[in-house]
């Protein structure tokens, strides 16, 4: 019905002053009611099951139980569906089309009560077009009159011409007045019925065994909570990873993001266990949360053995770099650092609680949260443009790394100390093994934090 209406209000209205499809309405109020009908059903079936007393045993009394709860759920569910289809309406009643049928009928129900108004307005619409029309023509004529040069005999006759034009543009007037008094009944009767439903559907909900109540209201909190902290975990993770490189403010960015992240991955796994408590996850759920943050400590402990080994090669280059030993010292230093390239220390005992442990203990110290916001963006911007050539562009993308940020900066020192070593010297097995290890752990860690994305 809503499709046939006319889209032309004037002079009342712009755009449809009330707008809406009883037809439609009255499609939904039946299929609220056939589920109504249907619930209802349902409960009769559930109450006679529910005190059926020949099932004498402890199975029994249970099921009576637990009939008699779900009959309370369906009965809450069956009074909405009802209270909603009364008000929505299944059956449209028809008042006729002309003013004094509509406006004087008894409230109905809402698709009812539209359909009402709508008969209204549209009689309001033409009633004021009409009026728009004789007035406009009453408007012509006087104006026709008054640009006319009349002689004395003819005087009297204009006159009275004149006035009936008058009193039709008057009465054309009054007219358009009592149309945009029938509209506003019809929008009267609109929002009457439109509060009337409102009300009784508010009234039906608002105290029943469907209500949301403490812990419902707890578990959605606790639900929204999780998915933010596990977004938060996750990015600000991997951006701890991202920045690592960056010279002179690097660690302390990684390690306030680092805290970010570790804070908001612990939040997640206490809401995930609440949730799970709640029967609303599954321990699955908790445990994959579980692994994702143990995967971010052995992804902290690998980089560990890489800083380690990476470490102690780097005195080594430092002590062949200073040039202050006799050429035996020399060769043995070399022949040392060579046979220790070929040699990785593995994991050390504690490494990976120790690993697990620091992120944790680092969220508490104001030094992590203070890292990210100390001085030094110029020396760094500064470092960026040597490494570039005099471009922060070009000295960005050299320097980018995937490296944990405690080793980042030794790794680039080892290059750097590289290119002045002679042939002797593995510099290239150094820093291949050494930025392996340690992208090996920046994956771990990284496959920690995007675990849900995986499973």
């Amino acid at each position: 019905m809503a499709g046939g209406r006319t889209t032309d209000w004037q002079p009342l209205a712009d755009h449809d002053p009330v707008p809406g499809d009883p037809d439609r309405l009255e499609q939904l109020g039946r299929k609220l009611r056939k589920t109504a009908n249907e619930l209802e059903r349902q409960v009769r079936h559930l109450k006679a099951a529910s005190e059926v007393e020949s099932w004498d045993s402890d199975a029994g009394k249970e099921f009576r139980e637990k009939a008699k709860k779900c009959r309370g759920r369906l009965e809450a569910a069956h009074k909405r569906y009802k209270t909603v289809a009364d008000a929505v309406g299944d059956r449209i009643v028809d008042h006729g089309s002309d003013y004094e049928s509509n406006a004087s009928a008894q409230p109905g129900n809402y698709a009812t009560e539209l359909l009402r108004a709508q008969r209204i307005a549209e009689i309001a619409r033409q009633d004021a077009q009409d009026a728009e029309a004789d007035k406009s023509a009453a408007q012509k004529g006087l104006d026709g009159l008054s640009g006319k040069e009349e002689g004395h005999s003819a005087k009297g006759e204009a006159k009275g011409h004149k006035e009936k034009l008058e009193d039709r543009a008057e009465s054309a007037g009054k007219a358009l007045e009592a149309a945009r008094e029938k509209l506003r009944r019809a929008q009267e009767i609109r929002d009457t019925a439109a509060k009337k439903a409102r009300e009784a559907i508010d009234e039906a909900i608002s105290d029943d065994a469907l209500k949301d109540g403490f812990w419902d209201d707890f578990a959605d909190f606790v639900e929204w909570a999780a998915g933010w902290m596990e977004d938060i975990s996750k990015y600000a993770g991997l951006a701890a990873l991202a920045v690592g490189w960056i010279p002179v403010i690097g660690q302390g960015l990684a390690g306030f993001l680092g805290a970010v992240s570790m804070v908001a991955t612990l939040i997640n796994i206490a809401c995930t266990a609440v949730q799970v408590a709640m029967g609303d996850e599954s321990w699955t759920a908790l445990a994959e949360a579980a692994v994702g943050l143990l995967m971010m400590g052995a992804g902290k402990a690998m980089s560990k053995v890489s800083g380690r080994y990476a470490k102690g090669l780097l005195d080594r280059m430092r002590a062949a770099k200073g040039g202050k030993q006799t050429p035996r010292q020399s060769k043995r230093n070399r022949h040392k650092f060579n046979r220790d390239v070929a040699h990785v220390k593995g994991l050390q005992k504690g490494d990976i609680s120790k690993s697990i442990r620091e992120p944790v203990t680092e969220v508490f110290k104001g030094s992590t949260w203070s890292g990210a916001f100390r001085g030094g963006y110029r020396e760094s911007a500064q470092v960026l443009r040597d490494r570039g050539n005099g471009s922060l562009i070009k000295g960005g993308v050299k320097s980018m790394s995937l490296s944990d940020a405690s080793v980042a900066s030794d790794l680039k020192e080892m290059k750097h100390l590289g290119k002045s070593m002679g042939d002797g010297f593995a510099v290239n097995k150094l820093s291949s093994r050494a930025t392996a290890l340690n992208v090996a752990g920046s994956g771990i860690t990284a496959g920690g934090l995007l675990i849900d994305e995986v499973s």
